[in-house]
């Protein structure tokens, strides 16, 4: 047989908090505005490009009016991860537009419910809509049994979520358990008189020492105990201390006891008494006021520190036959007392149904500022045409008071529930003649009932009439954020249980809908229960999804992340603890049934349900049965109907991405994967924090690693599921570009809405990579222990920029990539600075985040490695040395591609060090090919280098390392000359000298070698452009005949090129085809010398014509033969007519008939001195018009 406590004596004391469901309007204005996204990066791994799409949360509707007679209008182009990334900040922007409670209350009466009306533990097939459930109930342990069994007065009984204790006193006893394991049995036995009132405060900031955490507060009727309480990590060992703390309340009875959390101020109130009481206490003492006391805030002067009249009336009265003379005293009393500490506001609720708000001033004071009887609220009542007999004065009651929390609501101060069950939300502002208005920072004045919420009735519909009696006889309620509602009824042998919820599916899907305002749906139920009821707490962090009343109630988005409200009811036969139930396992219960969320939650919702149970394996929903995943796989493929293309209410439409409307497997996709991230979004991933005995502040992960754990399964699930379901799920395989508009309108807008489709669901699919690998390069990077030392390893601006980096940066931004690159850098040179191995470290890295340290990277490292292994063997092992230094550049030869040209100075600069000249030549070259593999750089520079041509960025980065490869060489040829100088300058010392001599001789020798070595690799480039400019570094530095020395296939090109623009690259062409033995091209290069316009004196192109005329007699191929001998011929002639230009030049240069007029004489020289000229132009216009007759008869002679 169960035993239960007698339900008399027992005080109830009901603390409330509040309500509150947001705004979920989903704005499509925020797809279509492209400024009010964030940035996003472009991935290299994914090259298609696609548009815009709006999220629409809209439930499924007819297809839209196409007009194929318009044209299509493409969109930007954007990248699917940029696509995805703009996805999850809809979704986002989606969840915090939830419609807040005053929206879906702006109806003055609604009482729209799923009614869940069967009796407890009857199957009626409509569990799934039960909001709450009961998982487990803590029986009360015997030894309260017995103790309860010796009490002789007066006993209660109550809850310390706090503590996850519960209590109960026995005349001057008090008894707690812990009702979660059933155990840790305590008792406190110290007092002397029979407690009254007990309540569980917090300290007042700086009284206590910090172990102390709360006050238990016991009120007996001569005495105000405050006891110091500590509770240890697990709550396993609860320990009470005596504060010495002890007011005297001869002639009050304490009934209610209420403290601010943020103040630590305690008040109470008496029995039939309207005054409210304060506790003072403090550390200190004075001569006038002691550690500890009370005083009256509602009467001034002494008597607000002495009871009232009222209380020697009561006393009186207690005498036989003293109510004879005091039959008409005042019976008004406070029942409810409750501190709402985001307003500094305290609410009463007396015992005539009066509400009175108190404001907190900062002096300590309360002041009266409503005061709002149960009559003028059934006045407001009528002003709103609501009237119902639920509400009628005579028989209804206020029975509890509820405060709503500014979050929640900026202009719902409290919500009342009657004895009726009805619920009275009441709002408050400042009144200045007759209008209402809210002002900040001055306490509001005047309050008004202006929404009703009625209970359901018996039958299980969706509408209730307004003399509903299901909840008559309502003893008291409860409503917790966002919404719970818990009310108690009173019953002969047991109470009943009425829990109802706000059913966000239904108000998202109502708040879906543009042209009519979302309204308050709920789910309701009788919970289990046994016993009568004394109390009702919860026992988790009240539900918090927002700091705004927008999105604040939208327990869809956070039922994956947060773990569901659990609240614990105490009744005299034990604590019954009951849980959230959230949407998911509604959907599980509903089994096969599901089709019928179609029309009770927007397309997306169902979808997003139905993909996280078909992946669910952890997390606070759990894992599902094999069962109810494959329900649920069906109904997300099967029931998400397909992509649409939408007009814009005119009958017109335009293809492009922002005008088409997604099916519900993307919006879920893009929901599910936003409502997993949303805690982690926008947190910094790093933080600085101050130290104990530290200097500074240090370096600390920023987030809760057990969670970023779940996360990370979470993500791995669902990409496992979409992979092996993408055959199965239309549009997440297929083309990924549009290949054209052929055929039907109708047609050509289907595939452009299938292609859109495509673009969203890969996108996802890699933002899903990126997610994972980012979750595990956080985890194996951001090491706890040593992050503080790994952050020396970074600069300080580095550091900075870490400390801004957000998780969506380092998912999406390409300044996440970057920032996780120097993580991985410093990790790296950390350990190679120890001398440990980087092998095992880089290698889990690259199989885990290879999108953050690629096979690339990898070999990057390793070559840094190397390179400080050959650091350590140069000075004893030079064999080992070289080893490491060949080994480091092949594998940087491999990986040339990836090097940042800081990264490759850096390199550099060690390799110089270590005097492997030759080595940094080929890294920087072949890293120069890797900058521009399609060599648009030499294009560029053959095209005649326009300065706005976009190849010029690509030829500046392939000219940096060429400047690089400059330097190298500079500093080899640097080393040489200052060697050979010290060997040609050093004195003979001594008997050392030779062995002095030979070491120096030996050394230089090893930098010429290098020296040598080095040029060898530039010249062994095939990369042409780099020739080019290392044959113009030549030149620039005065050492063109260098080139006739070099054996490259360039060399005869550059000079070819060059041979136009310059005399002495010119003489060096001709130079190098005699050196060749290539005659043929040295005497056309001979002959095009002399007859080019550069500068050339007479005598030096006689001379070129000679050299041409020379070379055409020396050996040539049998092929070349014919063009040798007419080349000859052609400069015999040239030579001919030379030579009497030679002569006209001496005759005119000393031709006495010119010496008066000098400037004839320098302007006929300076033409002949010149170009060799036809025949013709020398006889006409010098020999016979000066009178040369023997050079006029030679050239009649010559033209012969």
């Amino acid at each position: 047989m169960t035993r239960s406590l007698s339900s008399r004596s027992l005080n109830r004391n009901s603390p409330a908090l509040g309500i509150n469901d947001s705004q979920y309007q989903f704005q499509q204005q925020v797809a279509s505005s492209p400024s009010q996204l964030p940035n996003t990066r472009l991935r290299n791994q994914v090259t298609s490009s696609a548009n815009r799409l709006s999220l629409s949360a809209t439930s499924p509707g007819q297809p839209s009016r196409l007009r194929p007679t318009e044209s299509v209008q493409p969109a930007p182009p954007q990248t699917p991860a940029e696509y995805a990334d703009n996805l999850i900040s809809m979704s986002l922007a989606y969840d915090a537009n939830y419609p807040d409670l005053d929206r879906i209350t702006q109806q003055p009466q609604m009482s729209e419910y799923k009614f869940v009306s069967s009796a407890p533990g009857v199957l009626s097939g409509s569990e799934a809509w039960t909001p709450f459930i009961r998982t487990r109930i803590s029986s009360i342990p015997d030894i309260i049994f017995e103790q309860y069994n010796k009490s002789e007065c007066y006993t209660q009984m109550g809850l310390f979520p706090e503590l996850s204790r519960a209590w109960i006193t026995v005349d001057n006893k008090l008894f707690f358990w812990n009702f979660v394991s059933g155990q840790d049995f305590s008792s406190y036995e110290d007092l002397n008189h029979t407690i009254l009132s007990v309540k569980l405060v917090k300290p007042r900031p700086g009284t206590f020492i910090d172990s102390i955490e709360y006050l238990l507060l016991l009120a007996t009727p001569l005495e105000f105990h405050i006891l110091g309480v500590t509770a240890p990590k697990g709550y396993n060992d609860l320990q009470l201390y005596d504060t010495g703390m002890v007011i005297s309340l001869k002639g009050l009875e304490v009934n209610q006891i209420c403290g601010s959390n943020k103040s630590g101020r305690i008040f109470f109130t008496t029995r039939n008494s309207l005054d409210i009481w304060e506790i003072i206490y403090s550390n200190t003492e004075s001569w006038f006021r002691g550690k500890c006391g009370k005083i009256c805030h509602t009467r001034g002067g002494l008597s607000g520190f002495i009871p009232s009249l009222d209380t020697f009336v009561d006393i009186a009265k207690s005498v036989p036959g003293g109510s004879l003379f005091f039959a008409n005293d005042r019976t008004e009393s406070i029942n409810q007392i409750i501190i709402d500490d985001d307003r500094s506001l305290i609410y009463t609720l007396s015992s005539r149904s009066t509400i009175r708000a108190y404001q907190i001033s900062a002096k300590s004071e309360l002041t009266c500022i409503i005061t709002y009887t149960f009559p003028l609220m059934c006045t407001h009542l009528q002003m709103i045409n609501e009237t119902t007999p639920l509400l009628h004065p005579r028989n209804t009651s206020i029975v509890s008071i509820h405060p709503i929390h500014p979050q929640e609501s900026a202009q719902i101060y409290l919500i009342a529930t009657t004895s009726t069950g009805v619920r009275l939300y009441m709002r408050a502002a400042r009144s200045y003649g007759f209008g209402y208005y809210s002002v900040d920072g001055l306490p509001a004045t005047n309050m008004q009932v202006f929404h009703v919420r009625l209970p359901p009735q018996e039958e299980n519909n969706f509408q209730t009439v307004s003399d509903s009696k299901i909840l008559s006889k309502t003893k008291f309620s409860k409503i917790f954020s966002p919404g719970y509602f818990f009310a108690v009824k009173e019953g002969d042998e047991s109470d009943s249980l009425f829990v109802s919820a706000p059913d966000c599916g239904r108000i998202a899907l109502l708040a879906s809908n543009p042209v009519a305002a979302p309204h308050l749906v709920e789910t309701a139920a009788w919970a289990e229960i046994e016993g009568f009821v004394q109390a009702i707490e919860i026992i988790t962090p009240e539900l918090k999804l927002s700091d705004n009343p927008k999105g604040f109630g939208n327990e869809l988005a956070g039922q994956y992340t947060t773990n569901p409200t659990e609240i614990a009811v105490l009744t005299n036969m034990g604590v019954h603890i009951y849980t959230r139930k959230s949407f998911v396992q509604t959907f599980i219960q509903l089994g096969e049934d599901v089709r019928i969320l179609m029309n009770l939650c927007t397309r997306g919702e169902l979808c997003c349900t139905a993909l996280s149970v078909a992946c669910s394996t952890s997390g606070p929903v759990g894992a599902a049965s094999l069962d109810a995943r494959e329900i649920a796989r069906r109904s997300f493929i099967e029931f998400s109907g397909k992509p649409q293309v939408q007009d814009n209410g005119f009958g017109q439409f335009k293809l492009t991405i922002a005008d088409i409307r997604p099916s519900g497997r993307l919006e879920g996709l893009a929901i599910y994967i936003s409502r997993l991230v949303r805690d982690i979004w926008n947190m910094p991933i790093l933080q600085l924090r101050p130290a104990k005995g530290s200097k500074g502040p240090v370096f600390s992960s920023n987030y809760d690693p057990a969670k970023l754990s779940s996360l990370f399964v979470m993500l791995s699930d669902l990409l496992v599921f979409l992979n092996h379901n993408r055959n199965y799920i239309e549009g997440l395989s297929g083309p990924d570009r549009i290949l054209g508009v052929l055929g039907s309108s109708e047609a050509r807008n289907d595939e452009f809405a299938q292609q859109a489709e495509h673009q969203g669901l890969h996108g996802l699919v890699q933002l899903l990579q990126f997610m994972t690998e980012g979750i595990s390069f956080i985890s194996l990077v951001v090491e706890p222990k040593r992050l503080s030392e790994l952050m020396g390893y970074i600069s300080k601006d580095t550091q900075v920029r870490l400390t801004k980096l957000t998780f969506h940066a380092l998912f999406t931004a390409p300044e996440g990539i970057e920032l996780a690159k120097e993580l991985v850098t410093a990790m790296v040179n950390q350990n190679i600075s120890k001398g440990s191995s980087i092998d095992s470290v880089v290698e889990s890295l690259r199989k885990q985040c290879g999108t953050f340290c690629s096979g690339d990277a990898v070999i990057l490292y390793k070559a840094l490695e190397l390179l400080s292994n050959a650091k350590t063997a140069a000075p004893t092992d030079p064999d080992m040395k070289l080893h490491y230094l060949r080994e480091c550049v092949r594998l940087l030869l491999k990986t040339a591609g990836t090097i940042e040209f800081d990264e490759l100075q850096e390199v550099v600069q060690q390799l110089l060090q270590l005097s492997y000249h030759p080595g940094a030549v080929e890294v920087v070259l072949q890293t120069a090919l890797e900058v521009d593999r399609g060599n648009v750089a030499m294009a560029y520079c053959q095209e005649g280098q326009l300065e706005n041509d976009p190849r010029r960025e690509v030829f500046n980065r392939r000219f940096r390392c060429y400047g690089l490869v400059f330097d190298i060489l500079n500093d080899i040829d640097q080393r040489v000359d200052s060697e050979l100088k010290s060997l040609n300058n050093k004195p003979i010392p001594g008997e050392f000298s030779q062995s002095t001599i030979s070491d120096t001789s030996s050394t230089s020798a090893i930098q010429v070698q290098v020296q040598t070595e080095a040029y060898q690799a530039a010249y062994s480039s095939t990369d042409e452009l780099f020739h080019i400019c290392f044959y113009d570094w030549f030149v620039d530095r005065n050492m063109a005949q260098r080139l006739l020395d070099i054996q490259t296939p360039f060399v005869e090109m550059y000079l070819v090129r060059k041979s136009k623009t310059s005399v002495e690259l010119s003489d060096l062409l001709w130079t190098y085809y005699c050196r060749k033995e290539q005659f043929l091209q040295a005497s056309q290069s001979l002959y095009t010398l002399s007859q080019s316009d550069f500068p050339l004196p007479l005598s030096q192109r006689i001379e070129y014509l000679s050299r041409a005329r020379g070379f055409c007699n020396c050996y040539c191929p049998e092929g070349q033969r014919q063009m040798m001998i007419r080349l000859r011929e052609h400069v015999q002639d040239e030579i001919e007519v030379a030579f009497i230009q030679d002569d006209l030049l001496s005759r005119v240069k000393n031709d006495e008939r010119l010496d008066g007029n000098e400037k004839r004489r320098a302007e006929i020289m300076d033409r002949l001195n010149g170009r060799v000229l036809n025949l013709s132009v020398l006889y006409n216009e010098f020999a016979d018009p000066l009178g040369y007759e023997d050079i006029c008869g030679a050239m009649v002679k010559l033209a012969e």
